[in-house]
């Protein structure tokens, strides 16, 4: 048996240097409400405001990783909040999206975290949903 992985996405879009600005809960969809998102056309390059639902989430399996500052190489430390104390500690603080994932039922997003008057930290935010993850531009 052979399987080969595809790696071409139907969606010409990237999250890269896109803000987590707000989230919302509504049973067990999960939105991201996004500053922008880049759309890569050919030459061009374009912004739209943009969110993402995830449908069917389960936030029991969904967590945040918050480190003390900016992740760098060596030593580093943190905590791991389950997603809704994460939501309620850092209730307005913005996500920068550095790296995104997606695999089997999990979303994976590296980047920082800013918080007006406070030091930026790094951070990784990981999904868990049996649903579909639905862009709105």
């Amino acid at each position: 048996m052979k399987l080969v992985k595809k790696t071409v996405s139907n969606i010409p879009f990237d999250l890269h240097d896109s803000r987590i600005v707000k989230t919302e809960i509504n049973g067990d969809n999960l939105t991201l409400y996004l500053d922008q998102v880049y759309e890569y056309q050919k030459d061009s390059e374009k912004f739209y405001p943009a969110n993402l639902t995830f449908t069917k989430i389960d936030l029991e399996e969904c967590y945040a990783l918050v480190f003390d500052g900016l992740q760098k190489d060596g030593v580093f430390s943190g905590v791991r909040y389950n997603f809704r104390d994460y939501l309620k500690k850092y209730p307005d603080t913005e996500f920068e999206i550095v790296t995104d994932t997606y695999g089997g039922y999990t979303t994976f997003m590296e980047g920082y975290i800013y918080r007006d008057g406070h030091e930026t930290m790094s951070g990784m935010i990981s999904l868990w949903t049996l649903g579909e993850v639905i862009a709105e531009f």
